[in-house]
C-alpha cells in the first residue's frame, strides 16, 4: 500500500474522531496500529526467538569447543606419559589455547596444593606459577576489566581457601599469589600498551567504549586490589582477609612502576579516544538528519506542546475558579 493510499484509509476511519471520548479513541488508535503493524510485529518476534536459540547454540557449542580442546591435549599427554619435557611444552601450549576462566579456581587450589606438597619454597614457587597462569588467563589484546577483576577474585578465593586449611604456610601462600598476580597485570598492561601503539585504526573503533573502561580502570589502578578485597570479604574469615589486606599493604600491589605504566597507558588511550570521540561526532552530525532523529525531534517538541496546553489549560482553569469565588 502506498503513502497516499494508507493515509485515505486512515482519514475514512477517523471520520467520526472528534466525537470519540479519549478511551475510545485511544481503543480505535490501538487496534488500528495492532492491525497495521501485526506482520512487523510477529516477524521481530521470530526474530528474537532465532536470537535466543542461537545464543544457546552458542553457548553450548562453546562448551563443546572447550571439551575438545581438553581432550586432544589428554590424548597428546597419554602419548607422551614418559617424556616430562614434551609434557612441559604441551602443558604451556595448552593453556595459551584453551580459555582458563572457567576453570580457574579449581586449577590455582590444585597448583597451590603441588606447591606445598612438592616445593620447599612455597612463596617464591608460587610467584612464578600465579604470574603464569594469572597472565595466560588474561591473555587478550584488549583488556577487559570486569574479566580482570573476576580472574583476580577466582585466584585470590582459592588462595585462601588453601591458606585455611594449611595456616602454617598461609602467609607464603597470599604472599606468592599476590605477587604473582602483581607481575602478571604489569605483563598485560605493558602487552597492551604496545597493542596500542600498533593496532589498526579500524580495530579500535571496534573496542571504543571498552576501551574508555579500561581508561577509568587504569586511572584507579591503585583501588583495584582494594575493590577486590572487599568483595572477597564478604564470604571469607575476617582473619583471612585481615592478613591479606596486612600483605597487599606490605608488598604494595599498586607499585610506583605499575602506577606509572598504568597511567602511561592510560593518557595513550586517551590519545586514541579522542580521535576515535571527532570520528564518531562527525558520524553523529549526519546522523541528526537521519529519519529516525527526525522524528525523535519531532516527538520531543509534541511532548513539550502536550505539557504547555495541559499547564495552560490548568492555569485557566483555576483563573475561572478564582474569578467565581470572587463573585
Amino acid at each position: 500500500m502506498n503513502t497516499e493510499t494508507f493515509k485515505n484509509n486512515l482519514q475514512e476511519k477517523y471520520q467520526t474522531a472528534a466525537t470519540l471520548s479519549p478511551q475510545e479513541l485511544r481503543d480505535l488508535t490501538t487496534s488500528l496500529l495492532r492491525q497495521e503493524t501485526l506482520s512487523a510485529h510477529d516477524e521481530l518476534q521470530d526474530l528474537i526467538a532465532q536470537k535466543e536459540r542461537i545464543e544457546r547454540q552458542i553457548t553450548r557449542k562453546s562448551e563443546e569447543l572447550q571439551h575438545l580442546k581438553y581432550r586432544f591435549f589428554d590424548v597428546l599427554e597419554k602419548i607422551f606419559t614418559n617424556d616430562e619435557k614434551m609434557l612441559e611444552k604441551l602443558h604451556n601450549i595448552k593453556i595459551q589455547s584453551v580459555d582458563l576462566l572457567d576453570i580457574l579456581e579449581e586449577m590455582v587450589e590444585s597448583a597451590i596444593i603441588t606447591t606445598l606438597e612438592k616445593s620447599s619454597e612455597v612463596e617464591e614457587t608460587l610467584h612464578e606459577i600465579i604470574r603464569e597462569l594469572t597472565f595466560q588467563t588474561l591473555n587478550a589484546n584488549v583488556l577487559n576489566a570486569v574479566r580482570i577483576r573476576r580472574i583476580f577474585s577466582s585466584i585470590l578465593q582459592s588462595a585462601i581457601n588453601v591458606a585455611e586449611a594449611s595456616p602454617n604456610q598461609a602467609e607464603s601462600i597470599l604472599r606468592g599469589t599476590l605477587m604473582g598476580m602483581r607481575s602478571a597485570l604489569h605483563k598485560s598492561i605493558e602487552k597492551f600498551r604496545q597493542y596500542l601503539l600498533y593496532v589498526p585504526e579500524e580495530v579500535k573503533a571496534l573496542y571504543r567504549e571498552e576501551y574508555q573502561l579500561i581508561e577509568d580502570e587504569l586511572e584507579q589502578i591503585h583501588t583495584l586490589f582494594g575493590q577486590i578485597v572487599h568483595g572477597l570479604s564478604k564470604h571469607n574469615s575476617p582473619i583471612m582477609i585481615e592478613k591479606l589486606t596486612s600483605i597487599g599493604t606490605e608488598i604494595k600491589f599498586d607499585t610506583d612502576e605499575l602506577s606509572l605504566l598504568s597511567q602511561e597507558t592510560a593518557k595513550l588511550l586517551q590519545n586514541k579516544l579522542s580521535k576515535l570521540k571527532k570520528e564518531v561526532s562527525e558520524r553523529s552530525a549526519k546522523l541528526l538528519n537521519s529519519a529516525s532523529a527526525q522524528e525523535a525531534k519531532a516527538m520531543g517538541i509534541r511532548a513539550w506542546s502536550v505539557a504547555k496546553s495541559a499547564m495552560d489549560g490548568a492555569i485557566k482553569g483555576a483563573k475561572e475558579a478564582m474569578e467565581k469565588d470572587k463573585k
